[in-house]
């Protein structure tokens, strides 16, 4: 996990890239995301170790004031940054290595009791006929074969792809989580996890299944 985040805020989007480009060769930082706030000013976050990211804002502060010397709006650093942050800012570097083209998870926050509510068919009795009625006893009906059992509701549920799990909320990936069969994490390993090690954990699971 990053203990330490990095912002610059820059007037225009050249100033921004040349910002990101500095901060990125300067040191083992990684660039978690560029937000356009509006008014022509463009932000641009990075994560790594305290030192680390300090010395990559202090490149791009230098880089940027030689495009202009009023191109850099403000630029900051938090230290040890607190994991509530992450339900404002992106603060996990987006996972890598993996085809998204390939990757879907299961989400199964309201079809696990599907299946338990399938009705089961009783078998139909037939009425024996009255003493002395003279009716002949009706003779056996062929009965019609069981119906399939239904799908199990985890083998229905919507797939994601890593793209749109990166633009999830955390809590939203933490609630998929604690709802995935067979996931190796308890609810308090979940609440603790980071978002892309919860990412992972759920496309293991679901390759395995999928198996």
């Amino acid at each position: 996990m990053s203990s330490a985040l990095g912002f610059i805020e820059t007037k225009g989007l050249l100033a921004a890239i040349e910002g990101a480009d500095a901060m990125l060769k300067a040191a083992d930082v990684s660039l978690l995301e560029k937000h356009l706030v509006g008014g022509g000013l463009v932000t641009i976050t990075v994560a790594g170790e305290v030192s680390a990211v300090e010395a990559s804002v202090d490149a791009a502060v230098a880089a940027i004031s030689l495009i202009s010397a009023d191109a850099l709006f403000s630029h900051h650093v938090i230290a040890r940054h607190y994991d509530e942050l992450d339900r404002i800012i992106t603060t996990c570097a987006p996972a890598s290595g993996q085809d998204e083209a390939e990757a879907v998870v299961k989400a199964a926050p309201d079809l696990e009791d599907m299946s338990e509510q399938v009705e089961k068919c009783e078998p139909i009795v037939q009425p024996e006929p009255e003493a002395g009625s003279g009716e002949e006893p009706a003779k056996d009906v062929e009965t019609a074969p069981a119906a399939k059992p239904a799908t199990p509701a985890a083998a229905i549920t919507p797939a994601y792809r890593i793209s749109e799990f990166k633009k999830m909320k955390i809590s939203k990936i933490r609630q998929i989580a604690r709802n995935l069969d067979g996931i190796p994490l308890t609810h308090e390993e979940i609440k603790k996890a980071t978002k892309k090690n919860l990412i992972e954990v759920i496309i293991n699971i679901t390759r395995q299944i999928e198996e």
